[in-house]
């Protein structure tokens, strides 16, 4: 009998809702044993302590905050070294003595890799060099370096850090509950995201995400999608120095964050900043449909709402739900009508307890 163990983290729209906030939040607040993403280095993930300590990763999952949890990258994973290291040895102190466990296959990046993007794309990327080094990896090109062939260029500090296993067996074996934290969005997809070609390199889905992890869709008894109220874009500004257009919002307005500001009477400067960019992001009115047509791919068990304030800012850093502005509230209605699916956790500020979690009044009715 399948063992329905596993919770799924995504984005529903472009990216930037939130998810290390709410992948940090269900670490510490519910038990799993086992953590694994499919992450490439196109994408960070932010948790901030209500100490202010920002903690931004792109390889590790967030779960790392729950001690004892596992933590995997999958055969999904495309690997910039560098940038693994260089997170093991800064979060070193919350790692401890635990193992990264990489998978075989998991895909290496490699400087050609980010050169060979700078040349080709023309729509908007990061330039990182994931989708070229996904491209050979698919084509079987004579010659890439999967992480089981890069073992031996692993740091000799970090050698006990890292161990090359085969995950699947691993995750399969665990009856324990699993954490699968997504990236990027859906609205991102390759295949069913926003206008082509301004989608990243390959599927962004619920279905992608447990495929990648190797294991059967039987296996999952959650799925928490993550949405904010005002969806975004990267900027048409690309960190190499050239205007690329980047893509719109289906048939959605783009407004200013002037506007948000405007609108949710926050005295603020409201701007938003890509993690790994540095790029504003730009900002677009709520997409009803496409919302729905994301959830029709997912079926998410539960949505996540962020960034709440941008509502009302009266809702910046509430904590009971009994106290969120009415504005706020007539939102979430709407999207438990608009999806048929309940709105279980409220993020309400960028800190770790700036969360509503409406979870055990919403499913057990």
């Amino acid at each position: 009998m399948n063992n329905k163990n596993i919770t799924i983290v995504i984005d529903g729209q472009a990216g930037s809702c939130g998810k290390g906030k709410i992948c940090g939040y269900l670490a510490k607040k519910d038990y799993f044993a086992i953590s694994t993403n499919n992450w490439s280095s196109n994408a960070g993930h932010t948790y901030v302590s209500d100490n202010g300590k920002k903690i931004i990763v792109s390889h590790i999952p967030m779960a790392m905050l729950r001690k004892n949890c596992k933590l995997v990258l999958n055969a999904g994973g495309i690997i910039t070294p560098e940038i693994l290291f260089e997170e093991i040895r800064k979060y070193k102190d919350i790692i401890g003595e635990r193992k990264i466990y990489i998978n075989p296959r998991a895909m290496i990046i490699l400087e050609k890799h980010r050169e060979e993007e700078k040349r080709i794309i023309k729509s908007g990327s990061t330039y990182k060099g994931c989708g070229a080094a996904q491209a050979e990896k698919i084509i079987r090109k004579p010659g890439i370096i999967l992480a089981k062939d890069y073992i031996n260029n692993i740091p000799s500090d970090l050698k006990n850090n890292i161990e090359i296993i085969d995950t699947a067996k691993m995750i399969n074996e665990c009856n324990d509950p699993i954490l699968i934290e997504g990236a990027q969005g859906q609205d991102l997809d390759i295949n069913y995201g926003l206008d082509y070609p301004n989608v990243t390199s390959r599927m962004c889905s619920a279905s992608q995400l447990i495929a990648d992890s190797g294991c059967s869709p039987f296996k999952v008894k959650d799925i928490y999608m993550i949405i904010r109220p005002y969806p975004i874009r990267i900027s048409n500004k690309t960190n190499i120095g050239e205007d690329i257009y980047s893509g719109d919002y289906a048939e959605s307005k783009e407004i200013t964050w002037e506007e948000i500001k405007k609108r949710c009477g926050c005295d603020i400067d409201l701007k938003e900043y890509t993690t790994v960019t540095k790029k504003v992001r730009r900002v677009f009115e709520m997409n009803w449909e496409r919302l729905k047509y994301n959830v029709m791919i997912n079926r998410p068990t539960q949505i996540v709402l962020n960034f709440a304030q941008y509502i009302d800012w009266k809702a910046y850093k509430c904590k009971d739900y009994n106290l969120l502005p009415q504005k706020v509230i007539e939102f979430v209605n709407k999207i438990e009508r608009e999806t048929n699916t309940p709105v279980t956790l409220i993020g309400t500020g960028e800190c770790e307890s700036d969360i509503i979690d409406l979870r055990k009044m919403k499913l057990n009715n």
